[in-house]
């Protein structure tokens, strides 16, 4: 008897343990299988665009079924951009944001969409294409490199705010001084030789303070590198010139070149 009692017990443990085991299974599987849904957005229309940069972004109009962990744009010179390529991360959440993609090359069509990830995958909008600009201040500086190494004998001095000076005669009197007053001669050149203005043909010389922000500011630095009775020439990229505007004739991202005499020194009391 005490055999049969034994037995059914062991039969009722056996069937305890495995209906948890069934249940336990059954949860696994639930959980495993269980799907959410993806961020849904939209992608914003591509603006400022310039020879290597342009803005767009997205607006997020549901996270899915799980927050939103990090969200921005792709984009690439393919068809079908994906955040494993080229991306912003632009926070986290839903509703718009904006975007400022950087790096890119002139004169190059790209695609680029805006994504949305949660903990169950990433989101998409729709792909947009745009051409980014010619790059005019790579070619600048082609164009001030080639002239350097045209002109090897030039020996110009690159000082760190991007000026390139060279002495042609040292004067004999005081270096200039911010606030002293500049009696300057000067012609200033295109880098292909066009002459741009002068005042050499004229009996007047340029009269400024010196480093008041009057002239350009290439202009201005490169006379405080003079001495009185001295010659120089200055290369100023645009950026120290008329930047990438420009000045009525002049275009944007023009450097210029200008020799220049420093005639006289008022010292400023």
């Amino acid at each position: 008897m005490n055999k049969i009692v034994n037995s059914l017990n062991r039969s009722g443990h056996d069937g305890f343990m495995a209906g948890i085991t069934l249940l336990l299974l059954l949860i696994f599987l639930n959980i495993s299988c269980k799907k959410g849904e993806s961020p849904v957005l939209t992608t914003a229309s591509i603006s400022n665009i310039t020879g290597t940069s342009a803005t767009s972004g997205g607006t997020i109009s549901s996270e899915g079924s799980g927050a939103v962990i990090s969200k921005g744009v792709c984009w690439s010179t393919s068809e079908d951009p994906t955040i494993k390529g080229n991306k912003t991360t632009d926070g986290v959440g839903a509703g718009p944001f904006t975007s400022n993609i950087s790096g890119l090359s002139g004169v190059t069509t790209y695609y680029v969409r805006a994504y949305a990830s949660n903990e169950y995958g990433t989101g998409y909008g729709m792909v947009l294409t745009f051409s980014t600009l010619v790059d005019k201040e790579k070619l600048e500086n082609e164009m001030i490199q080639n002239y350097l190494n045209n002109n090897p004998t030039q020996n110009f001095q690159l000082k760190s705010s991007g000026l390139y000076y060279r002495d042609i005669v040292i004067g004999n009197g005081n270096y200039a001084q911010t606030g002293d007053t500049a009696y300057v001669k000067y012609t200033c050149k295109f880098l292909d030789g066009t002459l741009f203005d002068t005042n050499t043909d004229r009996p007047d010389s340029l009269i400024f303070p010196v480093n008041e922000g009057f002239l350009i500011a290439g202009f201005d630095e490169g006379v405080l590198y003079m001495k009185e009775g001295g010659k120089a020439i200055f290369l100023l990229p645009s950026k120290l010139a008329y930047g990438s505007e420009g000045y009525y004739t002049i275009a944007g991202y023009t450097p210029l070149l200008f020799e220049a005499e420093l005639v006289k020194l008022k010292r400023h009391n």
